[in-house]
């Protein structure tokens, strides 16, 4: 089990995320003000071995929209996930993990970012 709270910098300032929620397999960090959410899940994919595992952080925004032009006041998410999927059975998995984390990484720098948010793929 990961500490309680974990602990994020977002724009140069330290965020505390207590966990909120606990079930099967999945927890909930949230900063008391809840503008700051970190989920973490993971489950087997089916296959053999195969296990699936992703951890995503969000930014919860007011709309910027006033409340009177809608009826359903809506917040703005921004979330970023990274997603793992593994066959833990496979004695490869603890060397290639870290090795695909290094090279996605270096992939994804901001020019790519913005392209993909753009629209590109």
């Amino acid at each position: 089990m990961l500490s309680d709270p974990l602990a994020v910098t977002y724009d140069g300032n330290a965020k505390s995320l207590p966990r909120v929620s606990l079930g099967n397999n999945r927890s909930v960090y949230r900063t008391a003000d809840g503008e700051f959410e970190i989920t973490i899940s993971g489950s087997p994919s089916g296959s053999i071995g195969q296990n699936v595992r992703s951890i995503s952080l969000a930014r919860i925004l007011p709309d910027p929209t006033p409340t009177d032009v809608f009826d359903d006041y809506r917040k703005v998410r921004n979330e970023i996930t990274v997603s793992y999927s593994f066959d833990s059975s496979r004695a490869e998995t603890s060397v290639d993990i870290p090795r695909l984390r290094t090279a996605l990484l270096a992939l994804v720098d901001s020019t790519l970012q913005g392209r993909i948010i753009g629209g590109e793929k």
